[in-house]
């Protein structure tokens, strides 16, 4: 299938996933003696669509690029997404109107892009197919990022199209081509600049002269990195800024773009706002600074409660994030500097994002992981990674009152020969916590409530926790994956799904033993014919947010996808 059709396959499933314009609620599903199809009928058309039941996200699915208009003269075949966009846009909102109209540049940037991607794809096979023991820890975690980069967001259907980019932007910036560049740096007095925790600077941070700058003249003064792209995008500076004359520091793309690996400290990643969007037209990659202090309020916690609990002791680490710097309220200006922990022998740290990933050569990146001496086979690495979320992330909900939004990108995972699966957390700026239920099981750190900053993150609706733990943990990070190798044969989709409910019960039950209220939870997993679903093309591209009413466009849900956890449904 070329990237047009993909693309628009993909836009069609999501808009039937999110019920746009009103597919499934307003449409019929009807059968011949050979298909099924989902009819809709708009002011100005009817069109059908053939359709499969589903039993995963949704209840139907296309199953071709294709549908049919219906005509005086019978059923007239269409195709392409700007047709199905053009279908489905509504007659009377001339806002959203316009949403569906750019939209269909993001589709076109997505398959451009695409094309794009895979050709780098075929021509990087060389080093795309290096093994684990011919890399050292730093190499192992961009070649994970890379890999990453290949496979498309499960659900938002152009995740693929950094809007924005140019093509010679994603030969040189983009994780798929994984290739070198400098940082630039911006001079501020000293006074213009927050800094989180000066005393963390680490020792390799420039001087002004290793920027070009004359190092007397600006004594009085603090470097900022920036990304090369955001450069031109600087405007109304602060009074006595200077962009720096010399790029400085070599750094490679990660997944997330806007955070980028050291090239001479690995270990050490820069995140650094980019004027990028991905995920949505409103998902612009700037860093807001609030979120640099409530990450830090949940990379200080999360490491407590995983020292203090008997079921989170030794399950996770956290990396270090204290070193970060920002300028007022300057989304532009602002930078945290993320500090992994030491490596461990053998270790490959990998995005949840890379899980689904192949080789050039047709192999699942994987299987070639799990191929080193003293690994688990498939079945049995599943078990014990669905076993981590569980207990990680069923503790973090019931007995703490969190739920993280610890997506694909940000879920990494320590895969260590001879040694348990363990996660290394990050970026946990965007997390639900129910104050009420933290306080009462940590009254020593209830008080550190009142410093959140983000007013979005306590919430008084346990409703809000199950959603975040149903559509990011279990439906991102252990659906989406399980989906993608049954796929490829690796696992059982049936046996797979057992196991996932097996390790779910398996951590209910200890925390009830402990005393832990798990009604709530057992009633949404187990109990509900269906699952909440985040319409992440409606929020981030289709609806403004004034239609949807949002109040965070990464977390507008529809309560509408099948619940895969039922057993009459496995």
């Amino acid at each position: 299938m070329n990237q047009h059709d993909y693309i628009t396959l993909r836009i069609i499933n999501a808009c039937l996933r999110e019920n746009v314009s009103g597919l499934i609620s307003q449409g019929q599903i009807t059968q011949d003696s050979q298909h099924q199809w989902l009819t809709w009928q708009s002011a100005s058309q009817t069109l059908r669509l053939q359709v499969d039941a589903c039993d995963y996200m949704q209840p139907w699915r296309a199953v071709s690029p294709e549908w049919q208009i219906k005509t005086a003269q019978g059923w007239h075949s269409q195709s392409g997404y700007a047709n199905w966009l053009a279908a489905l846009m509504p007659d009377q909102q001339p806002e959203t109107r316009e949403l569906f109209a750019t939209y269909k540049e993001e589709a076109d940037s997505a398959v451009a892009q695409g094309e794009l991607c895979a050709l780098a794809f075929t021509q990087q096979r060389a080093s795309l197919l290096r093994s684990p023991h011919e890399m050292n820890w730093g190499e192992r975690l961009r070649h994970a990022d890379q890999l990453a980069s290949f496979l498309d967001h499960p659900y938002y259907p152009t995740a693929r199209a950094k809007f924005g980019f140019s093509e010679a932007d994603l030969r040189q910036y983009a994780p798929e081509f994984c290739q070198p560049f400098r940082l630039r740096w911006l001079a501020l007095p000293h006074q213009q600049l927050t800094l989180t925790a000066p005393e963390a600077r680490p020792d390799w941070w420039p001087l002004p002269s290793q920027v070009g700058l004359d190092p007397q003249h600006f004594a009085r003064h603090a470097l900022i990195p920036v990304h090369p792209l955001t450069l031109s995008q600087l405007h109304d500076l602060p009074e006595g800024a200077v962009i720096a004359p010399d790029a400085w520091l070599d750094v490679y793309p990660t997944l997330s773009v806007r955070t980028v690996q050291l090239a001479d400290y690995p270990d050490q990643h820069l995140k650094v706002p980019l004027s990028m969007r991905t995920l949505g037209q409103k998902n612009i990659r700037l860093i807001k600074p609030s979120t640099l202090y409530d990450g830090q309020w949940f990379a200080e916690v999360l490491t407590m409660l995983g020292e203090q609990d008997n079921l989170l002791r030794g399950k996770y680490r956290h990396v270090d994030e204290r070193f970060c710097g920002h300028v007022a309220e300057n989304k532009q200006l602002a930078f945290l500097l993320r500090r992994y922990a030491a490596p461990r022998t053998g270790e490959t740290l990998l995005p949840v994002a890379a899980l689904g990933s192949k080789l050039p050569d047709g192999r699942y990146y994987l299987s070639s992981l799990l191929e080193q001496p003293g690994m688990p086979d498939v079945a049995e690495w599943w078990r014990e990674y669905c076993q981590l979320m569980a207990d990680v992330h069923l503790t973090l909900w019931l007995r703490y009152g969190i739920a993280l939004e610890s997506n694909q990108q940000n879920a990494v995972l320590s895969l260590t020969p001879n040694e348990a699966l363990t996660l290394v957390m990050k970026d946990n700026d965007a997390a639900r916590i129910l104050p009420e239920r933290f306080a009462a099981a940590c009254p020593h750190l209830a008080e550190r409530l009142i410093t959140l900053r983000d007013p979005r993150i306590c919430v008084s609706d346990e409703a809000a926790l199950a959603q975040m733990f149903i559509t990011i943990t279990l439906q991102l990070c252990l659906a989406a994956v399980l989906e993608s190798l049954t796929a490829g044969a690796l696992i059982d989709r049936e046996a797979g799904y057992q196991t996932l409910r097996h390790a779910l019960e398996q951590s209910l039950a200890r925390l009830e033993s402990e005393g832990v209220d798990t009604a709530f939870a057992r009633q949404q997993l187990f109990a509900c014919s269906t699952q909440p679903v985040k319409y992440l093309l409606l929020s981030g591209s289709l609806l403004s947010k004034q239609a949807s009413g949002a109040a965070d466009i990464n977390k507008f849900y529809g309560q509408s996808g099948p619940n895969f956890l039922l057993r009459e449904k496995r």
